[in-house]
């Protein structure tokens, strides 16, 4: 049996003329053929009018979905890919810009061996039968160079939507897809890749139709940003360079994060700091707890909405802030501590002397707020007893110096 997967989403203008296309290509067709219109959430007539068709289409099944995410072209061709049960499965995009007739094409490719056929519209540009603006082709031409690049190697176009798989290449791939927004079809092919399987590129028909609402500059954006994800996601400690190094980036990515928004904090810690101090005319002690506890309010809501979103604590919001507060009191008196030394034992000038104790801090705030105040509730209590007696001896240390 062959599948075909064909993902919705506000195609009411469309759909209807693809339906009916498909019902005479299915009339000459001996083989049993199921079709599934995969909808992600459409808040237009597009179920409704695919629910006409069938009484026409032997095997339509038609899934809907409640759109939760911005998600949109990935997540449908997901879902219509797991649930399909052919053993050659076809996906191709709701306007049929490259006409359903094209599929004995890939089923071809399958057939002699391939685990991928995947239609191209590079391979043979004659076969473009109605081109894109010229501004949308050469953004095109700029993402596969960077596709090349980044992630798939040897594949001139792979956004391509009209693909086909092996019913057992099929569920390895998309079983294992992170990725459901524009950048998906590069995803399925990076995968592919690192998994050894067969790939073909096929030369198809296609017809740009002008109604898409593909934005090239917004989507192309996020598609690079994919790009990115696919790589972090699927990065190998043991792989290339490239690879050791988006390893690094996305196993300590909590850690990333965090210094992300402590470099913002300093911007507000270090500013305000100036202000105070230059402006103001304060004293930089008196300056000092000003500027950071600003920054700790900053940093809090930015670490809670953002670094530790994902994590499953126990804590009440309020519980976190008191938390983070505390910890941030210690940071504070480490802040405090090293400005002390540098600047009044050592006679370093105090935005230097700040700026020396930052690194410090950074790595204090880190180590506790990460273990403590965001810990995860599967990771049990936090040993909160000896980060108390950590900040108590702090305050000591600080209190014996500054007398």
């Amino acid at each position: 049996m062959i599948s075909i997967v064909i993902p919705t989403y506000n195609e009411e203008k469309r759909i209807s003329s693809s339906l009916e296309k498909l019902v005479s290509f299915l009339k000459t067709r001996k083989e049993e053929i199921e079709v599934i219109v995969s909808d992600e959430g459409s808040n237009d007539k597009t179920t409704e009018i695919v629910d006409t068709f069938k009484s026409k289409i032997k095997n339509l099944k038609l899934i809907k979905s409640e759109r939760k995410t911005w998600a949109r072209k990935g997540l449908a061709v997901n879902k219509g890919m797991l649930v399909a049960a052919g053993d050659q499965i076809v996906f191709t995009d709701a306007d049929f810009s490259t006409p359903i007739e094209e599929v004995d094409k890939l089923l071809a490719k399958l057939n002699s061996g391939y685990d991928l056929a995947i239609g191209s519209r590079a391979i043979d540009r004659s076969t473009v039968k109605k081109h894109q603006s010229i501004f949308r082709e050469a953004m095109g031409k700029i993402f596969n160079i960077l596709v090349r690049i980044l992630t798939v190697k040897g594949i001139v176009d792979t956004q391509c939507g009209f693909k086909a798989f092996k019913r057992s290449a099929a569920k390895e791939l998309f079983e294992s897809q992170r990725i459901f927004d524009f950048g998906f079809d590069v995803e399925i092919l990076f995968l592919a890749q690192r998994k050894g399987l067969k790939i073909t590129e096929v030369p198809v028909l296609w017809y740009n139709n002008p109604a898409s609402t593909v934005s090239p500059f917004k989507d192309s954006l996020n598609a690079f940003f994919d790009l990115i994800k696919i790589r972090l996601f699927h990065s190998d400690k043991k792989g290339s360079l490239l690879d050791k190094l988006f390893y690094a980036a996305y196993r300590y990515r909590t850690f990333w994060r965090f210094s992300v928004v402590g470099l913002s904090n300093t911007v507000v810690d270090y500013g305000l700091f100036f202000l105070l101090t230059n402006v103001v005319g304060l004293a930089p002690l008196a300056s000092n707890p000003i500027s950071v506890e600003t920054a700790i309010i900053w940093s809090f809501i930015w670490n809670n909405l953002w670094t530790f979103s994902k994590r499953q604590t126990e804590k009440s919001i309020t519980n976190r802030f008191f938390i983070f507060q505390f910890v941030s009191l210690g940071a504070l008196l480490l802040s405090q501590t090293g400005l002390l030394i540098l600047n009044q034992f050592f006679g370093i000038h105090a935005l230097v002397a700040k700026a020396l104790t930052i690194p410090i801090v950074l790595i204090f705030n880190y180590l506790l707020n990460s273990r403590w105040t965001f810990r995860e509730a599967s990771r049990g209590r936090a040993n909160w007893y000896a980060y108390i007696v950590f900040i108590v001896l702090l305050s000591i240390i600080y209190l014996i110096l500054a007398l």
